[in-house]
């Protein structure tokens, strides 16, 4: 079983997009376009790329993409209905 398991995981690896030879407007265009397996490594390129940037950088980057962030928003969860 840890074998099939093992398998499955390089296959995926094999077969992900490589984000990190896109640019970040590449990137910014394709939120919210990514396969659910594709996610984790798009967020952490994302992640990785956000961090490397000032504070303007990051700002000037949310506003000419239409203010959407990358999650850290004042959103409702969950926990918060009905209040």
């Amino acid at each position: 079983m840890k074998k099939v398991i093992m398998l499955a995981l390089l296959a995926t690896a094999a077969w992900s997009v490589d984000y990190s030879q896109m640019s970040t407007e590449e990137l910014m265009n394709m939120r919210g376009s990514i396969s659910s397996a594709d996610r984790p490594a798009f967020k952490a390129e994302m992640q990785k790329r956000m961090q490397s940037m000032s504070q303007e950088e990051r700002q000037q980057m949310m506003q000419s993409h239409g203010g959407k962030g990358m999650g850290n928003g004042q959103g409702k969860g969950k926990g918060q209905r009905g209040m």
